[in-house]
């Protein structure tokens, strides 16, 4: 009889662990420790939008060649990226990040043959894995910060590996958007 108590002790116990290890699922991603209470399309641009008045943009399906993302969905900010948001755009040559993103995702840009340049913000403080992959096109990092500040940034060193094609790019620091 022990030893079925002891069994059942060791189940709830686990449950619980299982439980604790989940919550942080139910409750929303750990950047924005909330959850999505609306996707919302606009036009060629997917977006989960949070309780916080922030958003993410999750995709993007059009044919632009330059495109200049928007800050604000609604009365919501883009803060943030989906992974892949902008896979397989095959016209895409251009693309001008808001001052409003804080990081940037892995493989945000992901097989764009076309995309040769990235407008960055200086408000980017992290980039993710291999956030430009599969982009033959790409040469160009347009960064809006100091040397200093793109130094501060991990972007990977290995140059075969983690983030090649951002590695391997002429970064071009203090550009002003027009």
């Amino acid at each position: 009889m022990k030893i079925d108590a002891l069994k059942k002790t060791i189940v709830v116990f686990l449950a619980c662990l299982l439980l604790a290890g989940a919550l942080p699922c139910l409750t929303g991603c750990a950047r924005h420790k909330h959850i999505v209470v609306e996707t919302r399309r606009v036009e060629d641009y997917y977006f989960s939008i949070y309780e916080d008045g922030t958003a993410d943009l999750t995709r993007y399906t059009g044919s632009e060649e330059v495109l200049k993302l928007p800050r604000t969905v609604g009365n919501n900010t883009v803060v943030g990226f989906g992974t892949k948001a902008f896979d397989g755009c095959e016209e895409l040559k251009q693309v001008l990040i808001p001052p409003s993103v804080k990081s940037l995702p892995a493989k945000l840009f992901n097989n764009c043959p076309a995309l040769e340049s990235v407008y960055i913000p200086a408000s980017v403080k992290s980039i993710g894995k291999n956030v430009i992959s599969e982009c033959p096109a790409f040469t160009t990092v347009l960064y809006e910060g100091s040397q200093e500040q793109w130094s501060a940034i991990n972007v990977g060193s290995v140059p075969w590996t983690d983030n090649y094609s951002l590695i391997n790019a002429e970064i071009v620091c203090d550009y002003e958007l027009k």
